[in-house]
C-alpha cells in the first residue's frame, strides 16, 4: 500500500463523537495513519447514521471521532489532532454541493494554509445501509479489469474495454487482454449501452470511468447528442434507449468511479433523482468521483485521472484527487497559467469523493509502472540540527510543463513519510518553476520540456 507512515502516537481529545469508542481496529493492516471521522450532531442523533460513524472508528488503529454542529467548531480540535484522512459521514440529505465546498474550505483552514490538510472524503449512500457497507469494507480490490465509457486509461490495467463517447465516432471501441496492449478496434455495436451493462451487471468490472454531457440524475452515452442514456431514480439506474426501458443495473461487487469529464453527476439535491447515490446502491460502487457543478473547464476531473492511472499506482482515488486539487491551488498562487485564474478557481471546490478516503483501491502496480509519466523517491539525511529531504523525479515519458491549456497543467506531488516541522527550500534544486513544501507533502511545478530518462530534484530542508 501507498499510505504514508506518519505519526502513530495519537493524543486524546475532549471533542469526541458521543457514542463511539475507539475500539481496536478491523482493518489493522498497513503503516500508520491518523483518521478524523466527524458526523452532525443531527446525524450522530440516528443510530443508523452513528452506526456508519463507529464503524470507522473501529476500522482504523489511528482513528478518532468527532460531532459538530457547525464544522468551524471542529478547527482547533482537527488542529491538534493533525489527521491524515478525514471522512464526513454525511446523510444524503447533508451531502450537498454547499457543504462539499464548505468541506474543502475547512480542510484548509486545518494546516498548510491555503492549501489542504488531509484527504478527505464524504461517507454517505441512498440509505444508511450502502454507507455501512462502505465502512466495513476493509478488503479494497486491485483495479483490474476496466470498462470506459470514454477511450482511453486501459494502458494502466491488466485488461478492460472502453468505448467512444463521440456519436460520429461510436464504431470505435478499445480492448486490452492480458499480457497484450491496449488494441483499437472498429466494429462496436451501434449502441454499446447495454454491452456496458452485461459487462457491469456480471460483476466483471472493477472501475467505471465515463465522459460527455450529464446532469445530476443521467449521463448521456453519447456526446454531443445520443438517444441512449443511463438514468437515475430511487437508488436504481436504468438504461434508456430511444425513451425505451432497457434494462437496469444491479451489481455488487465493490468498484470504483470516475466521472472524469462530466457535469454535475456528484450533485445530490434530491437523493431519489441522484446519479452517484444510485450507482453506490445499486452499482457497487465505493468511491464515486465527480463534478458538482456544470464543468466547461476541468481540470480537476483530467488530473484526478492522470493521477490515478498514470503515477505507479500510488494513489487511491481520494489521494489522485487531493493532489490534483494542490496542485490546481499551486497553479493558483504561482500564476502558472495566469489567464485562467477564474477558470481555476471555478474548479477549485467543484468535485467530491463519496466514500472511504483510505479505502485503497488502487491500479495494479506491475501495469501502472510501465506506463506512468514519471516515478519519484525521496531521499532523507541529517545534516546536524536539520533534516535535509531530496525529491527526485526520473521522468519514464516527455513531458511539457508548459501545455497550451492550464487545464493541462500536471504537478509533481509526493506525500511526505512523516510530519514535518518548518519545512524551506535549501540547496541545489533543479529547473523548479513553482512549489510548495507542506508539513505532509510537496508539490512541485518543473521548468519547460523535460525528456523522457532525464531527472530533475527539488531539495529542502526541515526541523527535527
Amino acid at each position: 500500500m501507498n499510505r504514508r507512515s506518519l505519526l502513530a502516537a495519537t493524543t486524546a481529545l475532549a471533542v469526541v463523537l458521543a457514542g463511539i469508542t475507539a475500539l481496536p481496529a478491523r482493518a489493522a493492516t498497513g503503516k500508520a495513519f491518523r483518521y478524523a471521522v466527524l458526523i452532525s450532531e443531527q446525524a450522530a442523533a440516528d443510530p443508523r447514521w452513528n452506526e456508519v460513524a463507529t464503524t470507522l472508528v473501529r476500522k482504523y488503529p489511528g482513528a478518532r471521532g468527532f460531532t459538530y454542529r457547525d464544522l468551524n467548531e471542529l478547527v482547533a480540535p482537527l488542529r491538534q489532532f493533525s489527521p491524515d484522512y478525514i471522512a464526513f459521514v454525511c446523510t444524503p440529505g447533508e451531502a450537498t454541493p454547499g457543504f462539499v465546498r464548505e468541506a474543502g474550505t475547512f480542510n484548509r483552514k486545518l494546516d498548510n494554509e491555503p492549501y489542504g490538510a488531509a484527504v478527505w472524503g464524504i461517507v454517505t449512500g441512498y440509505g444508511p445501509e450502502d454507507a455501512l457497507r462502505i465502512a466495513r469494507n476493509d478488503a479494497p480490490p486491485k483495479i483490474r479489469f476496466g470498462l470506459g465509457g470514454m477511450l482511453g486509461f486501459l494502458d494502466a490495467l491488466p485488461e478492460g474495454v472502453a468505448y467512444s463517447e463521440f456519436t460520429d465516432d461510436r464504431v470505435h471501441w478499445q480492448e486490452k487482454r492480458p499480457g497484450k496492449g491496449v488494441r483499437d478496434r472498429r466494429d462496436a455495436p451501434a449502441d454499446h449501452t447495454l454491452a456496458m451493462l452485461r459487462l457491469i451487471n456480471g460483476n466483471g468490472a472493477d472501475g467505471v470511468w465515463t465522459s460527455g454531457h450529464a446532469e445530476k440524475d443521467a449521463w448521456s452515452v453519447y456526446y454531443p447528442d445520443g438517444t441512449s442514456f443511463l438514468v437515475a431514480e430511487n437508488g436504481g439506474l436504468t438504461a434508456v434507449i430511444d425513451g425505451e426501458s432497457r434494462g437496469a443495473i444491479r451489481s455488487t461487487n465493490p468498484k470504483i468511479y470516475l466521472g472524469i469529464g462530466n457535469c454535475l453527476t456528484a450533485r445530490i439535491e434530491d437523493p431519489n433523482a441522484s446519479y452517484a447515490l444510485s450507482w453506490i446502491h445499486s452499482g457497487g460502487v465505493h468511491q464515486y468521483f465527480g463534478f458538482t457543478v456544470e464543468t466547461y473547464y476541468g481540470l480537476m476531473g483530467w488530473s484526478t485521472a492522470d493521477n490515478f492511472f498514470y503515477r505507479g499506482s500510488r494513489f487511491n482515488v481520494a489521494e489522485a484527487a487531493f493532489a490534483a486539487n494542490q496542485a490546481l491551488l499551486l497553479a493558483l498562487e504561482a500564476r502558472l497559467a495566469p489567464g485562467e485564474v477564474e477558470d481555476m478557481e471555478y474548479d477549485r471546490d467543484a468535485t467530491v469523493v463519496y466514500g472511504d478516503p483510505a479505502w485503497m483501491a488502487v491500479v495494479p502496480e506491475a501495469t501502472a509502472r510501465e506506463v506512468e509519466t514519471w516515478s519519484t523517491r525521496l531521499e532523507r539525511s541529517t545534516d546536524g540540527n536539520r533534516i535535509r529531504w531530496e525529491l527526485i523525479a526520473t521522468f519514464r515519458k516527455d513531458t511539457d510543463f508548459r501545455p497550451s491549456s492550464g487545464k493541462d497543467l500536471r504537478s509533481v506531488f509526493a506525500f511526505l513519510p512523516e510530519r514535518v516541522k518548518r519545512p524551506r527550500l535549501a540547496g541545489r534544486s533543479t529547473g523548479v518553476a513553482a512549489s510548495h513544501l507542506a508539513s505532509n507533502f510537496v508539490v512541485v511545478h518543473f521548468e519547460g520540456r523535460v525528456g523522457a530518462g532525464q531527472t530533475r530534484k527539488l531539495v529542502f530542508e526541515s526541523d527535527p
